[in-house]
């Protein structure tokens, strides 16, 4: 639980409401690194004892609870983001990044480079400044301001160095001002279509090719290249059998269940904790993805890793379905390190009784399946085994524009 040469004792509940009464031992459950992990620990809810500074989640973000109406009150943004520099266009994305308004990785980045593009069409460059440089210090004030509001996605991250990128080499131009922006806003319309519309439609025709007649089909979450799948599939006239998977606290198999009723699919729905009982009749899983590592591994929505490993103990092939906008030069070998908080009354609500004993909630939004557990990654390059990941950073990597 604690750092090398820590003496304290792991325990998963105290003895008594009071923690023992020796406040200088952490009780930090030993199973929660595992079932961080990916292990079936879905719910994310980590009981952990807090009375000394080596919590295990302390370097993750904390969530503001009333984050939503402290924005919707005040025009500080939490005293920190360069309030002065963010448009009203921005604010009201935090807004909703914040209250969970706009969710989903793909989602959060389209918003971003939309208001981004009104941004760079709206901007003038103030005298005895340079356009490249002052208007790279603008959008840097707008995303540490969004990072305020939530933590960003691998996809965001990619889309802003790139368009870093592309303000950059306006100082090696001779364009005028008007003519930089035309072309900045030229750009990032470009990036919109190539990397998210057109290659979620190229990702589409890639899974369909994997659906056969008579399959049975497991999908967890919600993920809408996934979901646009399943309905291209059904609509080209495939016989096929659907699973929707879902469980807390997100919740999110529902909202997919009824996008893809509403679509005409027949669909069964069943909770995680029966995925072992329904696994054996299922012919292929179909899961989306958060972010893609260098190292192969998918960090997605806390309990993907399960459904992939119990997919894995059946033979059943585990295809992911992402944009390689998702894909970071990192390597995750675990969801510890990097993750997200999320609202800890989503698990449970405070209690006198964890308030008396030192306990609290933490709720994972992440974690990290392993590439061992994945059959193939399907992009809008091709359908790629985990081990080609680092190739296709390194390709993008030596193209300039991206």
């Amino acid at each position: 639980g604690g750092p090398a040469g820590d003496k304290s004792k792991d325990k998963v509940v105290p003895s008594k409401a009071g923690g023992g009464g020796d406040a200088s031992k952490d009780k930090v459950p030993s199973k929660a690194a595992s079932g961080a992990s990916g292990a079936p620990a879905v719910a994310a809810a980590v009981v952990q004892r807090v009375g000394g500074h080596r919590d295990l989640f302390s370097h993750l973000q904390p969530r503001n609870q009333n984050l939503e109406e402290d924005l919707l009150l005040s025009k500080v943004a939490l005293g920190k983001s360069g309030a002065a520099q963010v448009p009203p266009a921005v604010w009201d994305l935090g807004i909703k990044y914040a209250s969970g308004k706009i969710t989903g990785g793909t989602a959060r980045t389209m918003g971003l480079l939309k208001v981004l593009k009104e941004v760079v069409a709206d901007y003038k460059t103030p005298p005895q400044k340079i356009l490249s440089r002052d208007l790279t210090s603008r959008i840097t004030a707008i995303i540490t301001f969004l990072k305020d509001c939530r933590p960003m996605s691998a996809s965001m991250g990619n889309a802003v160095r790139w368009l870093k990128l592309q303000v950059a080499a306006l100082g090696q131009t001779e364009m005028t001002e008007a003519e930089a922006k035309a072309s900045l806003v030229d750009a990032i319309e470009g990036y919109m279509q190539d990397r998210i519309v057109f290659a979620s439609s190229v990702i589409c025709a890639h899974a369909v090719s994997k659906i056969a007649d008579g399959d049975v089909v497991l999908t967890y979450a919600f993920s809408r290249v996934v979901k646009d799948s399943l309905i291209k599939a059904h609509t080209m006239g495939t016989k096929f059998e659907l699973v929707v998977v879902n469980s807390r606290p997100k919740n999110e198999g529902r909202a997919l269940l009824q996008q893809l009723l509403e679509a005409g699919l027949t669909c069964s729905y069943i909770h995680i904790s029966a995925l072992s009982y329904i696994m054996p009749q299922v012919t292929k899983v179909f899961l989306g993805a958060e972010a893609v590592t260098a190292n192969g591994s998918v960090k997605s929505r806390v309990g993907t890793a399960a459904v992939a490993m119990v997919a894995h103990e059946w033979n059943i092939p585990v295809m992911i379905c992402t944009e390689t906008n998702k894909f970071i030069d990192k390597v995750l070998l675990d969801s510890i390190c990097q993750n997200e908080l999320g609202d800890t009354k989503e698990i449970a609500e405070p209690s006198a009784e964890l308030a008396a004993a030192g306990l609290h909630t933490v709720n994972l939004i992440y974690d990290v399946l392993p590439a061992e557990y994945i059959t193939m990654i399907i992009t809008e390059v091709g359908m790629i085994p985990p081990t080609s990941v680092p190739v296709i950073l390194r390709e993008y990597r030596s193209e300039p524009s991206m």
